[in-house]
């Protein structure tokens, strides 16, 4: 999901989208949120009844999806 992030905003630096929009602040703070999330999950995977790294990596796993929904929305509505 980080390289989806990352590839999006690299996507936005060449079309030069001159939108002045936070869905590239917002997918920059997306990639270090799931970054964070594949760290806690694999923390969880190693460690026995490790269960508040799991529910954190989750958690945070969601609300990057989340958030990429609403960058997604971002993008349709000021791109057109």
């Amino acid at each position: 999901m980080s390289g989806v992030c990352v590839t999006i905003i690299a996507l936005f630096r060449v079309m030069k989208i001159g939108v002045q929009t936070y869905a590239d602040e917002i997918l920059a703070l997306n990639t270090f949120i799931f970054l964070v999330s594949a760290v806690l999950s694999y923390i969880s995977l190693r460690k026995e009844n490790n269960n508040v790294s799991e529910t954190i990596a989750d958690v945070l796993f969601f609300s990057g999806m989340i958030s990429m929904v609403i960058v997604g929305i971002i993008i349709v509505f000021t791109a057109y």
